[in-house]
């Protein structure tokens, strides 16, 4: 039988995802396991979550978001716990600052996004992770894709 995090447990997990999404990296050697994976689509020829296998990669994906967005992120739903898993909805809304090749949209462009993380919490750490968002009006707005 797996045993997760209890209640409070998963609540200061999901808070530390949270602000290290925020910019916080600080927290990622306490919070992320240093062998983990992602299933997470890949958003454009720069940006594959899916090709991350371990802590340092999953700490540069996060600064290079922050990078080409001042992005806030914040809970929307939960954090929900059930065995080894932590899960939560999400949502950010920021200004794209420019820089991530192929997109189009000015600096200054606002950006949003809503989505859940689903996190396997391993001896404390997130080993796993799965995301899903709405990722293509963001992709509209940066105009990475066309929605015409």
């Amino acid at each position: 039988m797996t045993i997760g995090p209890a209640p409070a447990e998963a609540h200061r997990i999901w808070e530390k995802w949270i602000a290290l999404w925020n910019g916080d990296l600080s927290i990622g050697k306490e919070l992320l396991a240093e062998r983990l994976t992602v299933h997470s689509p890949k958003l454009s020829d720069s940006i594959d979550p899916s090709l991350i296998d371990d802590r340092g990669g999953a700490l540069a994906l996060i600064g290079a978001v922050q990078g080409i967005a001042d992005l806030t992120y914040t809970t929307e739903v939960g954090p929900v716990a059930e065995g080894a898993y932590v899960t939560g909805g999400w949502r950010f809304a920021g200004t794209y600052r420019g820089g991530l090749p192929g997109a189009a949209a000015e600096p200054g462009t606002p950006v949003t996004n809503r989505g859940i993380d689903i996190l396997r919490i391993h001896q404390g750490r997130v080993a796993e992770w799965w995301s899903a968002a709405e990722n293509l009006g963001l992709l509209a707005v940066l105009g990475l894709i066309r929605a015409d």
